[in-house]
């Protein structure tokens, strides 16, 4: 069973907060500072450098790490699978994983085999739309390739920020939308530059 599908099993039976972080406010600030060198690969530097993140305090960030979940992977293991539930968004705080897609998505005689998309390091996120959409359905396979550990954000975690902490998760919710924002971007720019080599190659036939 992938991951976020068992997650949705323990949301139905009431136990939303396994792998919650549970930090101090003392020991988040303490591990906050920077002249700690021992504090370099620590939650709170990690959550700084985390560029969606670049414009929120360092309290608002302590205050985010409360609503989020950590939990470690094996390699081969499946975070979600294509067409399941949507309900996190996630971190990597180290590890790698691949996202897949079934080929069929591009080509409908395909043989159903997944095809390789991109490969996500520590520091990149994936999974926004769980956050943005009501019954969001997963468009791709997520993968862990090597031993991982990931920062989560689940919906319920989301509408809890939201009741709790309005402006908090205004500043999040802008945050995410920027990035699919970009990502529109991206693709679009990327099916322009495809339809001008096509145009060009059926001109020399």
């Amino acid at each position: 069973m992938a991951y976020e599908k068992s997650i949705i099993e323990r949301m139905k039976s009431g136990d939303s907060e396994v792998d919650r972080i549970d930090m101090s406010t003392l020991r988040y600030m303490w591990l906050s500072n920077p002249f700690f060198a021992h504090n370099k690969d620590s939650l709170p530097k990690f959550l700084r450098d985390v560029l969606i993140l670049k414009n929120f305090t360092e309290n608002e960030l302590r205050v985010l790490s409360k609503y989020m979940h950590t939990r470690s992977f094996s390699n081969g293991d499946h975070i979600f699978l294509q067409g399941d539930p949507g309900v996190g968004f996630y971190f990597i705080l180290s590890g790698k994983v691949d996202i897949f897609v079934d080929d069929k998505v591009f080509e409908p005689e395909a043989s159903g085999d997944l095809r390789y998309v991109i490969s996500l390091i520590k520091g990149d996120y994936f999974g926004e739309l769980a956050l943005l959409q009501n019954n969001s359905v997963r468009t791709a396979t997520a993968t862990c390739m090597e031993p991982t550990s990931l920062l989560g954000l689940f919906k319920p975690d989301m509408e809890n920020l939201i009741n709790e902490r309005p402006i908090l998760a205004a500043k999040l919710l802008q945050s995410l939308s920027l990035i699919v924002t970009k990502r529109l971007f991206s693709l679009t720019s990327e099916i322009a530059h495809m339809k001008v080599q096509l145009a060009q190659y059926e001109s020399q036939k």
